[in-house]
């Protein structure tokens, strides 16, 4: 069990950096979410063919249809993450996205039979709560990107728990070579549709901005390793519940990084009252969230 808390403690911390360039990346250097979307998928190409060269490769139907499926959804589902990154503050998205472990809870009891404790529950909204805690602000109805954003947790929810069922089936290393080729088959028909769009994008690169993007793809890859490892292990909805700390992760990120270069990266604005209550008391039900989660 220690490796799978491991794995399902790391991988916040990976997905919540590429968080945090994603949303400098939207924000300052090239506000295109589609083209951005294709571009963080390209980089994974020669990752799946050292897969494919190194590890005996899985040719199942969990491995390639589901997989492949799971990986050409994620291309698709990721320009509504892009197109939120792009248009708000990244830690307000983010706080909406890990809502997810409640639905992969509701999900997984249904369709995978997982059955917790009341104290794991209790653990999984206490985390998810840590982050509403701290980054809560009035959201007028009329603001359908965060509408849109919340749709976005329940398909992910899904994509995790289809994830976990063929992962009885095959190791994570096929699962990934197969959805690293769905995510490219999906980039194909994205480049088809938006042609015109791209081809202005790409004459934007830089050697910087070619970089971030190569550090965004490498640690959201990383990150997926650590949860899809973690799923393999154990119940899917206690690794999505260990995950839910990735807000308040982007919220520590964000500060250090807007102390440092506050150009590139400005303050998060964490609007209400008493923020530094809300600060402490979101520490603190991260901490006993994760015991919770842990200790049964």
């Amino acid at each position: 069990m220690i490796l799978y808390w491991l794995c399902a403690f790391l991988c916040p911390a990976f997905f919540a950096l590429g968080n945090l360039i994603d949303n400098h990346v939207l924000h300052a250097r090239l506000r295109d979410p589609v083209s951005y979307d294709i571009l963080t998928i390209w980089p994974l190409i020669p990752i799946a063919a050292l897969i494919f060269l190194v590890m005996p490769v899985s040719f199942g139907f969990d491995a390639v249809v589901v997989g492949g499926a799971v990986g050409l959804a994620s291309a698709f589902l990721s320009i509504v993450y892009c197109i939120a990154m792009m248009r708000e503050q990244g830690t307000n998205v983010i706080s909406i996205v890990y809502t997810n472990p409640l639905f992969v809870a509701i999900f997984a009891s249904v369709f995978l039979g997982e059955s917790l404790t009341l104290a794991n529950y209790i653990g999984i909204i206490l985390l998810v709560g840590s982050a509403t805690l701290v980054l809560y602000r009035r959201v007028s109805m009329r603001n359908l990107t965060l509408g849109v954003v919340l749709a976005y947790a329940v398909a992910a929810a899904t994509t995790r728990v289809v994830t976990k069922s063929a992962l009885g089936g095959v190791d994570v290393g096929s699962y990934l070579f197969w959805f690293i080729v769905g995510q490219c088959l999906g980039s194909v028909v994205l480049v088809a549709l938006r042609r015109k769009d791209f081809s202005g994008s790409w004459h934007k690169l830089d050697s910087r901005l070619v970089l971030l993007i190569l550090a965004t793809t490498f640690l959201s890859f990383s990150g997926l390793v650590f949860l899809y490892s973690a799923f393999s292990l154990g119940s899917v909805t206690l690794a999505s519940g260990a995950a839910a700390i990735q807000p308040s992760v982007l919220l520590v990120y964000s500060t250090v990084a807007s102390r440092f270069h506050p150009e590139a990266f400005p303050p998060e604005t964490i609007e209400g009252r008493w923020v530094n209550l809300r600060k402490v008391g979101a520490v603190i039900l991260i901490i006993v969230g994760a015991l919770a989660l842990i200790g049964t």
